[in-house]
Parts: structure tokens; sequence; C-alpha cells
């Protein structure tokens, strides 16, 4: 019987290992565009240096745990916004790839002087 049950044992532990992985890395990845959308949004930067942020703090945070990933901006009027996406690594060659994204979005600062109107 224990010869039978330790495979299947140690496959639902590696299951839950590479489950605990993908959402650390959307973690990060969520976090990442949150901190990118706000740093191209920021009065005296770019957007693409938003991109750029988002694109270190993956790489920082689950570069070890991800095979592949990347970050890009858009902007539509005041509206800076970053997306992200990251394939996490295989715990098990059997199992599927997760890839994880997310996106975020920030309105660019802009400086009005004192009596310049709204």
């Amino acid at each position: 019987m224990t010869t039978v049950m330790m495979p299947v044992i140690v496959l639902v532990v590696m299951l839950v290992v590479q489950v605990g992985l993908a959402y650390y890395t959307r973690q990060v990845v969520s976090g990442a565009t949150q901190d990118g959308a706000a740093t191209g949004a920021m009065y005296g930067f770019t957007p693409t240096q938003g991109a750029a942020t988002a694109q270190d703090l993956i790489d920082q945070g689950a570069g070890h745990l991800t095979t592949a990933s990347a970050a890009s901006v858009s902007v539509a009027g005041d509206v800076v916004t970053v997306q992200a996406s990251a394939t996490v690594v295989k715990v098990f060659p059997l199992f599927p790839a997760f890839t994880v994204s997310a996106e975020s979005s920030a309105t660019v600062e802009r400086f009005r002087p004192q009596g310049g109107g709204p």
C-alpha cells in the first residue's frame, strides 16, 4: 500500500509547491506593475521608465522563479498603464506551465502653479 501511495503523495506535494510558486510570482508581478505605473506617471519620469521599473522589480523579486518575463507600457491620454507577465518555472516536467500577468494604471502627474487655474 505504501509503495502505491508514496508517488501520489509526492506528486500532490509537488503540485502544491508549484501552485505556491505561481501565487508568489503573481503577487510580485502585481506589485511590480503597480510600482511601475506609479513611476511612469510621476512628474519628471517617462512611461518607459515605469516599464523598466516593473521589469527590474520582477527580476529582483521573482527572477529565479521565472523562465521568462516581460513588462510593457501604454499611454492613453493622461493614464499610464503597465502590463507585465511571467512564466513560472516547472517543479515537475509533466506539470503545465503557469503564466501569470497583471496590469496597473496611474494618472500622469502634472505641475500646476498656484493661481494657474484648474
